[in-house]
């Protein structure tokens, strides 16, 4: 009988090569709204108007104020650096895309599709292992990767209630999937396990804006799951990549082992309750004449599914269960109508400080962040061009070294007249 020693040299050490950054390995990824600035129009805030001195495209509350109907797209760079291991990435992707239509003088409704979670993942051993059998040395080395993530398609909409206060909804259909491959590379070939997750769900957000005083309104938003995120995952069989092309496949040159057509499809798994969010956020905005605003926001969002302990995936069996977010912002608005080319032109920065804590240990996940954003109004229905950075970094309180983040985001919004009725002749 043989007799096969099995000595580990070398333990495993693990390198982050990540398209965007750490917490896309967490639960189902990186939220879209903890990523810098997610409207370029809007800047910092959400709740507050920034778009307009009255508007913010983000909160449909505000949404009575508009004059025209606003097709606003957002598309930005961003950038992840990890100092130890040195890791830089980048990526670029469409941020927000909203067509909102005022429909007379106290109400609205909008359309809009956006990110909501981005799971892009990477991740390979930084040494090579090594075990010792049948009088020889061989070494092997490990690798994960995840592409995909969850969109939002969001249904708002918006109601003046009397004088000073209005009331907004967004209904978010939450859809998308993601798809990993775990693998062992050994002797020049591939050991794959791969899978796929389809994601479903729905989140409703409520606004509340009331007008105090003629230059201070306060704003309200209470976030809850109408249908809790859930997933129907698909766990595919072992195969030996023997093409080396990443996928369970045949070809004139080769086939992976198994055969492909000799392994039979494996059954979906259902998991519900996944993701359940709840929490509020509450807004103030202090007008200065025409021009200048500041604003305030403070919210805290929890996750209350219970179906997560049946979902734990690789590389990082966790979850943000809560998260306290602190943000601060000052506004210039553009002069109305000035001929003049500066008063053309708009300016938002702003301080952005989210506290997220984990579910399965004390981890806590920092960042503090600072925005800059500058804007062009052009043609007098208000079309306009924005342009922003924000600049943040993130400190993991079981790790020693933080994580850089940087982002540029470019966002146009193009005004026109819909439902006008014509004069007659």
């Amino acid at each position: 009988m043989l007799q096969i020693r099995l000595v580990f040299i070398a333990c495993v050490l693990v390198s982050l090569g990540i398209s965007q950054g750490r917490m896309n390995g967490i639960g189902v990824g990186h939220f879209n709204k903890y990523q810098g600035i997610q409207n370029a129009v809007d800047g910092a805030v959400e709740l507050a108007p920034s778009f307009q001195k009255n508007v913010s495209l983000a909160n449909p509350s505000t949404w009575h104020n508009l004059k025209f109907a606003y097709l606003s797209i957002s598309y930005s760079g961003n950038e992840n650096v990890i100092k130890n291991p040195s890791t830089v990435n980048g990526y670029s992707s469409l941020s927000n895309a909203l067509w909102v239509v005022p429909i007379k003088s106290n109400s609205s409704i909008g359309l809009s599709l956006s990110p909501y979670s981005d799971q892009r993942l990477t991740i390979v051993d930084r040494d090579t292992s090594y075990f010792q059998a049948f009088d020889s040395t061989f070494g092997y080395t490990r690798s994960f990767e995840r592409s995909g993530g969850i969109l939002s398609f969001k249904i708002s909409s918006s109601l003046k209630v009397g004088d000073r206060a209005s009331l907004g909804i967004n209904h978010s259909i939450l859809f998308g999937s993601s798809r990993q491959n775990e693998s062992i590379t050994f002797g020049g070939s591939s050991i794959i396990q791969s899978s796929r997750a389809k994601y479903n769900g729905i989140v409703n957000d409520l606004f509340i804006n009331v007008l105090l005083v003629d230059d201070l309104s306060s704003y309200f938003k209470y976030t809850y799951s109408l249908k809790p995120l859930e997933s129907a995952i698909e766990q595919k069989y072992l195969f030996d990549d023997a093409n080396g092309n990443g996928y369970h496949d045949y070809s004139t040159t080769g086939f992976d082992f198994p055969f492909p057509d000799s392994v039979s499809a494996s059954p979906e798994r259902s998991v519900k309750d996944i993701h359940n969010p709840n929490g509020f956020k509450l807004g103030l905005n202090k007008s200065f004449g025409d021009k200048i605003a500041l604003a305030f926001e403070i919210g805290t969002l929890n996750d209350i599914a219970k179906g997560q302990d049946s979902f734990l995936l690789p590389p990082i069996p966790n979850w943000i269960e809560k998260t306290n977010s602190l943000k601060a912002s000052f506004s210039y608005f553009p002069e109305n109508y000035s001929m003049r080319i500066f008063d053309k032109f708009s300016f938002k920065s702003g301080l952005i400080h989210h506290i997220h804590t984990m579910k399965y240990n004390e981890m806590d996940i920092e960042e503090l962040g600072f925005s800059f954003g500058v804007g062009f109004k052009f043609k007098p229905v208000g079309n306009q061009i924005n342009l922003n950075y924000y600049f943040g970094n993130r400190k993991f309180s079981n790790i020693a070294e933080k994580e850089f983040i940087q982002q540029i985001q470019v966002g146009i919004s193009l005004a026109d007249i819909w439902f006008v009725k014509r004069r007659q002749k």
